[in-house]
């Protein structure tokens, strides 16, 4: 009988020590997932600072995001579907703020061939940014180019004689 009693007690001591162990996990596991909601919290007051409000969401915040309410229209980047390469460019200018943003949905944004040819960029480059993207989109599918034509104009320089 009391070895019995012996082995129950060494089974008990092993049942509270992992008890204890995990306790001591979950406790771990809840500061980091409060941290992380205070990291998320940050970002959203950021984001909502600068007046970048995903769509589907409203935030009353700052005067740009009342002066949008006030205006009432929902703005979306369109799609790009390889026409006017350089008003589309203007516009995702204006939608992302973040030229890495621009880069990682500036994909979504593609359509039809376009989303082909931007795979194909994605894998030939090794850090795709956004000047990049903006000449390559330029390059494919043309439009006016994204320099200043009288810079270019100051550069011309004659060659002999008229």
């Amino acid at each position: 009988m009391g070895d019995r009693l012996d082995a129950l007690e060494t089974q008990m001591e092993t049942v509270t020590t992992t008890l204890q162990s995990l306790a001591s996990q979950m406790q771990q596991h809840a500061q980091q997932m409060h941290q992380q909601s205070l990291i998320l919290t940050e970002l959203s007051k950021q984001i909502s600072s600068k007046g970048d409000v995903p769509d589907g969401e409203t935030s009353y915040g700052s005067s740009n995001q009342s002066e949008s309410r006030l205006a009432g229209k929902k703005v979306k980047l369109p799609l790009f579907d390889g026409d006017d390469p350089v008003g589309w460019i203007t516009r995702a200018e204006i939608y992302f703020d973040a030229d890495v943003m621009r880069v990682k949905l500036a994909r979504l944004s593609m359509e039809g061939s376009t989303i082909h040819w931007f795979n194909l960029l994605m894998e030939t480059e090794d850090a795709l940014s956004w000047e990049k993207l903006k000449r390559a989109l330029i390059a494919r599918y043309g439009g006016r180019r994204l320099e200043n034509p009288f810079e270019e104009l100051s550069t011309l320089r004659q060659k002999g004689s008229v």
